[in-house]
């Protein structure tokens, strides 16, 4: 009995060990078994939400390229783009796609007045403030109530957003940024938000590296993203699966992106992932929802469990068998069901053609772009193999290429053949792929006609465009907003610089001083950017060194829908202007000096009569014996002073002779003639003349120009002391010997010169006064005369109100210095 009692006891307890361990096991079976159920919608819904994003950022790269297909693009043709992409049906979620201008201070009043133009009269930059880059929302479609909020905001200005815009700028890449509130929330829903940037760079520069990419910037293509709209797009299991979003591991409401509504449930599942998306990585923690609980859930394990106490002891191995054999159906079943649904999203929601082959070219399987684009119908598809829409390749190219496929994926391009018989281009990407052993050929394709159209017709307009612009004779440069984008190898040698360091430089950073004839060089910039095409002639002082150039400028608008930028063409014309000058001078001292030999010849016969009838007066008084000493000394006066004014008109009349050759000469006499002939006019303005000699340099040049010069330069202080109204003036004329060098000085204390006039005394068409130096010689000739014929130097010197002009001429092989 005891015995009976103990193994019926033993039996009981192991039955229900037995029990218990059959319910734990089915219990921990079934639980499993909805864990990776809910891993798999896990799975799905990351898989939506990564795919979805590269979509969008699809979107942007075809807006970059739609920006580098035109030197410009308008607001109404980026809504004709955007329209075209129908974001509405083939990006749903997306908020818009715009675009944003990085700008400088210097550019901001004109892109306002632009935008103004194209039909945002209250287009302003927001927010206010001085920063040293700015953005502008120049577009963003479809442009409703809530993205008409967003135009002309600076993005660049919100750290979040400066992050992201910087990190695509750097690498070129789509970037995203952390959770921020848009502009576009106006009312009380507030919705978390991010943004997607891709960098669009000036087309033709180098983007190699970050430096080259920041140089190259010139916006984004960017779209705007609220946070509950994008999600609830993706009708991604909401039923089944709870999930909240973070943008950073802190799971904290200052980085909360998304979170469903939960409903105070306490979920039995819960998972946790993370997706890398343009740079930022997100953190996705899942909840499964009551519904998917309780389809899950029941009384399975205990079933079981009874089941197997009632046939333990019969059935227990076959018990075994099938609970083992079911849980492999019913994997292997989840697993095809898993990686079937998977596959009809993926082939239902892309925009590209993707296609399944076998390793013959037969199509296995494909997404209903793929037959739309071809103009085929699904019941085409038992009979296609490539060889129906491959229309570049031959048969045997065809099998080569789907023998070449890798694992890897590759891309080319080729031809397609609609079932029509229309051809258009096509850029496939392809790769192999295992399935269950089996090999397959998994290729994605998308439409390039238009894309290769442009770029065959950029390519055209480009070589014309080079071509025209490398046969000019004559500096061209095309600028925007003052900034040289593109010169001919003209503008290199006239401004005397590379190419590398010219383009992307200021115009007005070219030279130390252009200085035009009349007006400002920035009022002629402002003329042509206004419309009207404009020629003046300018002096340009380059920055290299002191060297002056005389130009001719011509400024034009670049195009019609281009207001931003000016075609500029240079001529070196100083040579030219210089023989002008010259020629000018000479045939003026020719005139002259006719003019002073008719006086000449007019004036010489009273004056020798007259000092004929002193002489006979003089001598008669003598012989007559009236000796009167003061009416001596007033006759020979007047013989003197008749004298004087014939060789007075004498040096005139040579003064102004223009084709005296090289002569010998010394300093001293050169000086004392040239204040003989000015020597009345010094001393009717109270101007006291000093000459110190250090010594008398002989030398061999062109004495009547270096006369001239000395004349222009005594001219100059005279008319100093007349301005500045100086009543002891002094002028100190020193001569002295430097080296090989004759020098002359030239001092007064007539006030002075400011620094900024120093700067361009010597400058062509610059001048403090209403007319020219002098007899219209001015400074700038008198230092072509110094220094291209005659070979020496001319210096100016001033300091408070003293100024001192120096002349240094070498003795020539003709002359020598005598100390």
């Amino acid at each position: 009995m005891i015995h009976r009692r103990l193994v019926t006891v033993s039996g009981l307890i192991f039955s229900i060990i037995v029990v218990v361990l059959v319910w734990w096991g089915a219990d921990r079976y079934f639980f499993t078994r909805s864990q990776n159920l809910f891993e798999h919608y896990v799975h799905e819904n990351c898989t939506a939400i990564d795919r979805r994003i590269h979509r969008y950022e699809n979107a942007l790269l075809s807006g970059v390229g739609f920006m580098q297909g035109s030197d410009y693009v308008s607001r109404k043709e980026w809504r004709q783009f955007v329209q075209t992409l129908n974001p509405k049906k083939y990006y749903p979620g997306v908020q818009g796609i715009g675009y944003s201008i990085m700008l400088f201070p210097n550019q901001v009043s004109a892109i306002e007045k632009r935008m103004k133009e194209e039909g945002y009269p209250r287009f302003v930059l927001k927010p206010a403030g001085k920063r040293e880059r700015y953005s502008a929302i120049l577009y963003l479609e479809p442009l409703d109530k809530r993205n008409l909020a967003a135009i002309g905001y600076d993005m660049y200005s919100d750290p979040i957003r400066h992050e992201a815009m910087q990190r695509a700028a750097d690498t070129g890449r789509a970037s995203i940024s952390g959770k921020v509130k848009l502009v576009q929330e106006i009312d009380e829903k507030v919705q978390a938000g991010f943004l997607m940037y891709l960098p669009f760079y000036k087309t033709g520069e180098p983007i190699n590296t970050i430096e080259e990419r920041r140089r190259a910037l010139v916006g984004f293509v960017y779209s705007p993203f609220r946070m509950n709209d994008l999600i609830d797009s993706m009708e991604a299991h909401d039923t089944m699966v709870k999930i909240e979003i973070y943008d950073s591991p802190q799971r904290s409401k200052e980085h909360l992106l998304y979170r469903s509504e939960r409903y105070g449930y306490s979920s039995k599942h819960t998972s946790h992932r993370t997706i890398t998306l343009g740079g930022k990585v997100w953190h996705l923690y899942y909840y499964s929802t009551r519904q998917f609980d309780s389809s899950t859930n029941g009384f399975y394990p205990i079933l079981v469990a009874m089941g197997g106490l009632g046939i333990y002891f019969l059935l227990f191995y076959i018990i075994l068998e099938l609970l083992y054999s079911r849980k492999m159906l019913q994997k292997n079943t989840l697993e095809i069901e898993s990686s079937r649904s998977w596959l009809k999203r993926l082939l239902d929601s892309s925009v590209d053609g993707i296609h399944i082959l076998d390793t013959d070219g037969k199509l296995i399987e494909c997404s209903p772009s793929f037959l739309q684009m071809l103009g085929y119908d699904v019941s085409d598809i038992p009979k296609l193999s490539v060889y129906d829409w491959e229309a570049k390749l031959s048969s045997e190219q065809i099998r080569n290429a789907l023998y070449a496929v890798a694992s890897v994926p590759m891309s080319f391009e080729s031809v397609f053949r609609r079932k029509d018989g229309t051809l258009f281009d096509a850029e496939i990407t392809a790769r192999r792929i295992d399935i269950d052993g089996i090999q397959y050929l998994y290729a994605s394709f998308r439409e390039i006609t238009k894309r290769k159209e442009t770029e065959r017709l950029l390519k055209e307009s480009e070589e014309f465009y080079r071509t025209m612009f490398v046969s000019i004779n004559e500096a061209v440069c095309i600028l925007s907003e003052d900034i040289i984008i593109d010169c001919n190898d003209q503008a290199m040698h006239l401004f005397e610089i590379s190419k590398q360091h010219l383009i992307g430089m200021n115009i007005f950073d070219t030279a130390r001083n252009i200085v035009c004839r009349e007006n400002s060089f920035a009022f002629y910039l402002d003329t042509a950017y206004n419309g009207d095409s404009t020629t003046t002639e300018c002096s340009l002082t380059l920055k290299t060194h002191n060297e002056t150039k005389i130009v001719e400028f011509t400024l034009s608008g670049f195009g019609r829908n281009d207001s931003n930028k000016l075609v500029m063409i240079a001529r070196d014309i100083t040579e030219r202007i210089e023989k002008e000058k010259l020629f000018k001078m000479q045939t003026r001292q020719a005139q002259m000096g006719e003019m002073i030999s008719m006086i000449a010849h007019q004036w010489r016969q009273p004056l020798a009569i007259i000092n004929a009838i002193t002489s006979q007066m003089r001598l008669q008084r003598l012989m007559d014996g009236n000796e009167d000493e003061t009416e001596q000394e007033n006759l020979r006066k007047i013989e003197e002073q008749c004298i004087h004014l014939s060789q007075t008109i004498t040096d005139y009349r040579d003064f102004f002779r223009p084709d005296k050759p090289k002569e010998a000469f010394s300093f001293h006499t050169l000086m004392s003639h040239a204040l003989d002939l000015i020597d009345h006019t010094l001393k009717n303005n109270g101007i006291e003349i000093e000459v110190i000699s250090n010594s008398d340099p002989k030398l061999f040049t062109y004495r009547n120009e270096v006369l001239q010069v000395l004349i222009a330069l005594l001219k100059n202080s005279l008319d100093a002391f007349e301005e500045s109204r100086v009543n002891q003036g002094k002028i100190k004329v020193t001569i002295a010997q430097e080296g090989n060098f004759g020098v002359i000085s030239i001092h007064d204390n007539a006030g002075g010169i400011p620094p900024e006039v120093m700067k361009k005394l010597f400058v062509p068409y610059f001048t403090t006064k209403n007319q020219q130096y002098g007899t219209g010689l001015g400074l700038y000739m008198s230092k072509v005369i110094i220094e291209e014929h005659c070979g020496g130097i001319i210096e100016v010197f001033s300091e408070g109100n003293e100024t001192t002009f120096s002349i240094k001429l070498p003795y020539g092989n003709n002359g020598s210095s005598n100390v």
